[in-house]
Formats: structure tokens, sequence, C-alpha cells
């Protein structure tokens, strides 16, 4: 038996170089893609809470009468899907109070809650 010549395999070489970049390629790709479906998901929801409504940030204003409670205008002003113990908690909260009691002509900022 005579011994064959070695050769390099310069064909798999090529084909292994190939393969590695076309893999490398589709990474980039799916990278590319993950990063441009992040930023219209993000532009989406800043576009979706984007708005010309301006009680949606500042809220709505309510003259406070004699004998109002934050629990009565809470009551009033929001729906019933709203925990009245929330929009009071926000109330105080947008207008810096210290404490529940309110004196008549003070304006109070009710706080937008969805409707």
């Amino acid at each position: 038996m005579t011994a064959q010549p070695t050769v390099p395999h310069t064909r798999s070489r090529v084909a292994r170089r190939h393969r590695r970049r076309r893999r490398l390629a589709g990474i980039a790709r799916l990278v590319v893609f993950v990063l441009v479906l992040t930023l219209a998901v993000w532009a989406g929801v800043r576009v979706a809470h984007a708005g010309d409504d301006a009680s949606l940030y500042t809220g709505t204003t309510y003259q406070v009468r004699d004998g109002d409670t934050l629990w009565s205008i809470a009551a009033q002003h929001y729906d019933d899907t709203v925990d009245i113990r929330q929009a009071i908690y926000d109330i105080r909260q947008a207008n810096e109070l210290a404490d529940p009691y309110l004196h008549p002509g003070v304006t109070l900022v009710l706080p937008y809650e969805g409707e």
C-alpha cells in the first residue's frame, strides 16, 4: 500500500468559513430586528400617551365649599371603577395636603383618573 499525499481540505475550509459568515450575518440581522422592534414599541407607547387634553396631566380644578370632605369630593368626581381611598390619596398628593381638613374657598386639583 502506498500512502496517499495529504491534501488540505480547502473545500471544507471554504464551506465552514461560508457557514460561519452566514451565521454571523443572521445573528446581526436578528440583533438589528430586535433593536428596531424595541424602538418601535417604545415610540408607540410614547405616542399613545401623548395628547392635547391638558387635564390628563394637570387634572381638573375644584373649589371647596362648606361641608366638603375629601371623601365626598372623590365620590362625586370619580366613577365606581376608582378606589375612593386611592383617589383621596392622589388628591392629597397632588395638592400637597398635610392633613385631610379642607377650608371653603380653597381650589383643589383633582388628578386625572381613567374613566
